[in-house]
């Protein structure tokens, strides 16, 4: 009896079995428990193929899609409408260049703002501002790749504004703007030009105007009566460095407020991605695709969904379009002259840098397909652990562009965008779902077939994707 026990403790094969009536009852109870022990499975040592990276076989410019739009059409900023034409900003080459630059540097002032009737909160931390400038300014650096930097001045402190907001409602819903929207557009403009005026002049002297391109508002969580965001862009102002011309903006009451699962301390958390995803369309970034409010990116939307579920990456293509890409950075193809199997290892949009960070496939007309690998790190943290792969889309450039529209699921055609998300070929039931990204990925061994071209992901690991693309006989 000692023998077997002495074996069975040690974790060795047990040749005689214990007499449970001759052991003490704890004794009884591990011998249990370990012979129900399985031995381990082996760990499987996943090896990348041997590959090398592809040549671009296509002409470069091919990939580099002509916005053909004319310019008096390109002019128009983004949702702005003339004789039935809707604007939007450029996500085809050139780049549309707006309040801010896209290389170089940005200067930005950021602002607490407060009023006799809404007064500072202690909801916000005291260093609040500072703390989402930091985090702005290093995503810069990180998705531009050194091209370009957010250079924020932070006023310390609040802005204590000597008047009484709500005689300045904004609030489009009112029963009074029921029936004469145009009226209200009006009053709006005339009224956020007023307070904007009094937030400068109520600055301190200390502030450097000069040069800055933004001026951005955050306003105490006391605030009510702007349900709207306030904003006036490329206008003149008084400053202690003489009259300046600048772009100003501050959210309305969604930002500082409850809405649905996406509470107001979720918000303040991630004040960052609604920050940046204004800067960005004040670049000159259109946003609001592939998946439109899809929590893919920054450009998607700002802030997460109520399961805390978020990305704060930029779109390959639209880093791509800002010239914050490497040429030798983007894969290039052609429907044309796609011949062969081509090879491409893929670093995800999280890591830094990286041989290869785009796919880019020209096909019809003004569109191509983009290949972007993709990973739950760094700034995409927020996302489930499990979404790891390849996200495909069309890039239409002469595409129309309507966002903020009802019931929109974000990856609908019937609801026009600039670019659509293209489901693996397994998905059999692609009816438009809200932030459908699980289905949406391309995992390991899935392929995507589109406009006579085959996407296959190959091998995944940690940093890097292995795909091949090839054409094929449309199905």
């Amino acid at each position: 009896m000692g023998l077997c026990l002495a074996v069975a403790v040690s974790l060795t094969a047990v040749s005689c079995a214990p007499v449970e009536d001759e052991l003490p009852e704890g004794v009884v109870d591990a011998v249990e428990v370990l012979e129900e022990v399985e031995e381990p499975e082996p760990e499987i040592i996943r090896t990348p193929p041997e590959w090398e990276q592809s040549v671009s076989t296509a002409d470069f410019a091919r990939c580099k899609l002509a916005d053909p739009r004319p310019a008096s059409v390109r002019d128009l900023h983004r949702g702005q409408e003339r004789n039935g034409v809707v604007g939007r900003d450029n996500v085809g080459f050139p780049r549309t260049e707006r309040e801010i630059p896209g290389l170089g540097e940005g200067k930005i002032i950021l602002a607490k703002v407060a009023f006799d009737d809404a007064p500072p909160s202690g909801e916000l931390p005291d260093d609040f501002l500072e703390t989402n400038a930091a985090f702005m300014t290093e995503w810069s650096e990180f998705f531009s790749q050194g091209k370009f930097r957010y250079d924020f001045e932070v006023v310390p402190g609040w802005v204590e504004v000597p008047l009484d907001h709500a005689d300045y409602e904004i609030d489009p819903g009112a029963a009074d703007n029921e029936y004469d929207q145009e009226e209200f557009n009006r009053q709006s403009k005339a009224r956020m030009k007023t307070i904007i005026t009094e937030v400068i002049k109520a600055f301190p002297d200390t502030v450097d105007f000069e040069g800055v391109d933004t001026v951005f508002l955050y306003w105490t969580p006391e605030m009510f009566a702007f349900k709207q965001t306030i904003s006036a862009r490329d206008e003149f102002y008084q400053t202690p460095q003489g009259r300046q011309q600048f772009s100003v903006q501050g959210g309305g009451t969604y930002h500082t407020t409850d809405s649905g699962q996406v509470t107001a301390e979720m918000k303040r958390d991630f004040a960052w991605s609604y920050y940046l995803h204004d800067i960005m369309h004040w670049q000159g970034m259109n946003g609001h695709a592939p998946g439109n409010g899809w929590k893919t990116g920054i450009g998607q939307g700002a802030y997460p969904v109520g399961s805390g579920e978020y990305s704060g990456v930029i779109a390959a293509w639209e880093a791509f379009l800002f010239e914050w890409y490497e040429d030798s950075q983007v894969h290039c193809a052609d429907i044309d002259t796609l011949g062969s199997q081509e090879r491409i290892m893929l670093t995800p949009l999280e890591v830094y840098g990286g041989d290869r960070k785009m796919v880019a496939i020209r096909t019809v007309d003004y569109k191509l397909l983009v290949v972007e690998s993709r990973r739950p790190i760094g700034y995409s943290q927020w996302w489930y652990p499990e979404n790891s792969g390849l996200l495909v889309y069309e890039v239409d450039a002469d595409g129309i562009q309507k966002d903020h529209l009802p019931e929109d699921c974000g990856n609908d055609p019937e609801k026009p965008k600039w670019a659509y998300y293209i489901y693996p070929d397994w998905v059999t039931d692609r009816s438009c779902k809200p932030n459908d990204i699980s289905d949406m990925l391309v995992r390991e061994g899935m392929s995507v077939t589109h406009s006579g071209v085959k996407i296959s992901l190959e091998f995944s690991d940690e940093l890097m994707d292995y795909v091949t693309i090839e054409r094929v006989d449309d199905a």
